[in-house]
């Protein structure tokens, strides 16, 4: 009778557990790897938004900040199928300014990494919103990236 070997339980179980660290490794690194670079990719961040109607005008003041490294730009901002028109921006709130704000309109609006910003958007005639209502709108960054946002129109007092 013939007897053959094979390799010892030892051993066979040396290359099992090698080869699950192996595995886990290049799990890990292609895992950390999409995070990595989702988070160096980054975006604009709309912490609060509020809508305040006004004499003739509707004023959206977005409460945005910028936690990537690089200058985020607006390109454009939208209200119930409305465009806005960029009137300023501020440091602190502006809504006991409001009133003052007139519209511009600059090809972008760029905020840079690391900041808090308001900023103020005439969104139109004060008599196409009604207080009270929530009106969706979402921000265009030049990046191509949309962010949705959700206002309820409030007067001005």
């Amino acid at each position: 009778m013939a007897q053959r070997r094979g390799i010892s339980n030892v051993v066979a179980t040396i290359i099992l557990i090698a080869v699950a660290i192996a595995l886990a490794v290049a799990v890990a690194i292609w895992v950390f790897g999409m995070f990595r670079s989702s988070a160096h990719a980054g975006t604009l961040n709309a912490i609060s938004e509020d809508l305040y109607l006004s004499g003739t005008n509707a004023y959206l003041v977005l409460y945005v900040s910028n936690p990537t490294g690089t200058t985020q730009n607006i390109v454009s901002v939208t209200l119930g199928g409305t465009s806005c028109n960029f009137s300023g921006e501020s440091p602190s709130s502006p809504v006991s300014t409001l009133t003052s704000y007139t519209a511009n309109s600059p090809s972008q609006v760029a905020i840079p990494g690391g900041t808090f910003e308001y900023l103020v958007y005439i969104c139109g005639s004060s008599t196409s919103y009604t207080a009270g209502v929530q009106y969706s709108g979402t921000i265009y960054l030049s990046t191509g990236t949309s962010i949705p946002f959700t206002v309820t129109a409030q007067a001005l007092s």
